[in-house]
């Protein structure tokens, strides 16, 4: 099935009719799939578009139909507190990092996604990073280790940590041991759990980060049946106050949310607690041992080093290199067939699965895979894509300065002004602040050649601090 040219789509509307009527495998965000809404979407759904009413209530200020939506979802993810986030985890990202206090220091790791890195430009946090451990047998990046942390706390001072677990190949870190680390040098535990939403409905996924982090979001909408953007935050029992948490949200929130986009993180919860998740995961099982006969292809094994201590069965991870290819030369091809995933990298292709895919995606996919041709030769491993340059100005300091834009082959030894670095999956290669070095801008070029996407990079130039 060829896939539409973008260049006919002129409007919106038309791009957005013309990918759904190939009727495609979605695996991808959102987690409803176009199929998890059925009850939920109907045409009369429009009568629900409304704004803050004394009887619709209060996003900023909830009293109401939304505190016990709240209610209800700090119920099902185990947290003192929850909020919605309309503005995805994002917003809710930030809100962590701007209800923190001025005099905290922050502690963030390499692989954090680029909002964190903005949550602590806008709050103006003194912030050190930690890289994660690298798992070298895989080639690729884990979890920041309790020992890491442990060194990095004792060194930096740092009062908050911030990690992410699970990342974008549903790996997932050892939390409950993390949590006692950070405990013991009296810091706070800060999750970014945007892709792990679906965890605490069933026992056959990772463990969640209640228990454990003092603060985490979710994106509801990346794996469970709820509306773009729909997210929440959590807060357990810390430091932070809950009033505090509110008036960060509304900092980085519209003060016009939708209740469409509320009420579906309201219903992706209730469906959640409905949906067969065990039974998803024991297909996916089932899955990559059917990927992993295929010559030149591979999943990833079922115990890792590197800091993992667990991952998503349901986010299928297919090294397609032993093939001669880049993931983003198969992603292109499985495309055609019309076979749609979240992302790729130089040599992997990440799939997410939900309860509401569609049963026939699932022989559509392994067809495709067969299908996939075989190059000479493996794919080469490219440079790590976040190795850190030195720290030369604080990150609020260098994005807010004076900038100009800068080829990015000409940028080695200058300041960064802002993140930049491979989209999806939005992993910052280049912190605000840092000197950009020769290296790190081959590993870009590399990226870019294979078919990387970029964020921050804008017609082959970046924003460095002026001299």
């Amino acid at each position: 099935m060829e896939k539409p040219e973008k260049i006919k789509c002129v409007a919106l509307p038309e791009a957005l009719g013309a990918y759904a009527a190939q009727e495609p495998a979605r695996f991808h965000m959102p987690g409803h799939k176009a199929r998890g809404m059925g009850g939920f979407w109907r045409d009369e759904l429009i009568g629900w578009d409304v704004t803050e009413l004394s009887y619709t209530d209060n996003l900023h200020a909830p009293s109401g139909a939304i505190l016990n939506a709240q209610e209800r979802l700090a119920r099902a993810y185990g947290a003192a507190h929850s909020f919605m986030s309309v503005n995805g985890s994002t917003a809710a990202v930030q809100a962590m990092l701007l209800a923190l206090s001025p005099d905290d220091t922050l502690l963030l790791s390499r692989d954090a996604h680029r909002a964190a890195v903005s949550g602590a430009a806008l709050a103006g946090l003194r912030t050190y990073f930690i890289a994660p451990a690298y798992d070298t047998e895989n080639d690729m990046y884990g979890m920041v280790t309790p020992e890491d942390l442990d060194a990095a706390l004792t060194n930096t001072g740092a009062t908050a940590v911030l990690l992410t677990s699970p990342n974008y190949l549903g790996l997932t870190a050892d939390l409950a041991a993390l949590s006692r680390c950070a405990k013991t040098h009296g810091a706070l535990l800060l999750v970014d759990a945007a892709h792990g939403a679906h965890f605490p409905f069933s026992e056959a996924l990772p463990p969640g980060a209640a228990g454990s982090a003092d603060m985490w979001a979710h994106s509801q909408h990346k794996t469970l049946n709820a509306l773009t953007q729909a997210a929440s935050l959590h807060l357990g029992d810390c430091r932070i106050p809950p009033a505090r948490v509110l008036r960060a949200l509304a900092m980085v929130e519209t003060t016009s949310p939708s209740y469409l986009l509320m009420a579906s993180i309201d219903w992706s919860v209730h469906m959640a607690r409905r949906q067969n998740w065990t039974a998803q995961v024991r297909r996916c099982l089932a899955l990559e041992r059917e990927i992993a006969e295929m010559p030149g292809l591979s999943v990833l094994p079922e115990h890792m080093g590197a800091g993992i201590a667990a991952r998503d069965h349901t986010r299928l991870v297919i090294d397609v290199s032993g093939r001669g290819l880049s993931g983003y030369e198969a992603q292109a091809m499985l495309e055609k067939d019309g076979i749609f995933m979240e992302m790729a990298d130089s040599r992997r292709l990440v799939l997410i699965t939900t309860p509401s895919d569609d049963p026939s995606w699932y022989p559509r996919l392994m067809q495709a895979l067969g299908r996939l041709p075989r190059a000479r030769g493996c794919v080469e491993p490219l440079p790590p894509v976040y190795a850190q340059g030195a720290a030369r100005l604080p990150i609020r300091e260098a994005v807010f300065c004076r900038q100009q834009s800068l080829p990015l082959d000409e940028a080695p030894g200058r300041i960064a002004g802002e993140p930049f670095g491979v989209y999806p999956p939005g992993v910052a290669a280049c912190m605000p602040g840092e000197e950009i070095t020769r290296p790190l801008v081959e590993g870009l070029r590399l990226a870019g050649e294979r078919g990387a996407a970029f964020f921050g990079i804008r017609g082959g130039c970046v924003s460095v601090v002026e001299d």
